[in-house]
């Protein structure tokens, strides 16, 4: 009796690669039809930047605003303080010009962060304009002068009493407040300001 049942076909002796090579090549293709293209990546990860600034931002002029809540409006209140050479000094000295007003202590981090930008504003303010300071650790009158000469700040600097801090609300340092020619409080501000802040509000308080 013949044997009818049909020889098994030969199976080339590369298939196994053939096969290989085409699971990879469809696994190599199913990897990249999931991955995201680098425009999209770098679309998110810029969306990501740009959501955590204006979370910042946000923290950060919230976190201003509620400090600045306790702060004055309309006419600042007038004082006569006195130097570091021992002059007194009188806030109506300065009425026909746009003031900023800046309160600060020897012992705060952020006060020591603005000494450069107060210098430069205070050097090129316009004829009209003036940056007047008062610090409020103003015991040790020497010590004082010795600080600002080591930190080379250019603008005045009179000693704070404790009615005046009172008197303008000070709480914490750095406190701004910005007078137009009239010696009205145009805008105010608590904490590190920059620069370029602080040139735009002294410019703006009319």
């Amino acid at each position: 009796m013949n044997d009818t049942t049909p020889a098994p076909e030969a199976t080339p002796a590369n298939a196994e690669a053939l096969t290989s090579q085409a699971d990879g090549t469809e696994s190599e293709a199913a990897l990249n039809q999931g991955a995201p293209k680098p425009s999209v990546v770098r679309r998110n990860r810029w969306r990501s930047w740009l959501l955590q600034a204006l979370l910042v931002l946000g923290v950060y002029f919230g976190v201003s605003a509620y400090n600045e809540r306790s702060l004055l409006a309309g006419a600042a209140p007038g004082f006569v303080l006195r130097d570091l050479a021992g002059n007194n000094v009188s806030l109506q000295d300065f009425r026909g010009k746009r003031v900023l007003l800046h309160f600060w202590a020897t012992w705060c981090g952020v006060c020591l962060q603005e000494f450069g930008a107060l210098n430069d504003v205070a050097v090129k303010a316009s004829p009209n304009e003036v940056v007047i300071s008062v610090v409020s650790d103003a015991d040790d009158v020497d010590k004082l002068r010795q600080f600002v000469k080591a930190n080379d700040i250019r603008y005045p600097v009179l000693l704070a009493s404790d009615q005046v801090l009172e008197a303008y609300a000070v709480r914490a340092f750095p406190t701004n407040y910005f007078l137009d020619e009239k010696g009205i409080i145009v805008s105010k501000t608590v904490g590190m300001s920059t620069r370029f802040g602080m040139k735009a509000r002294l410019a703006w308080a009319r």
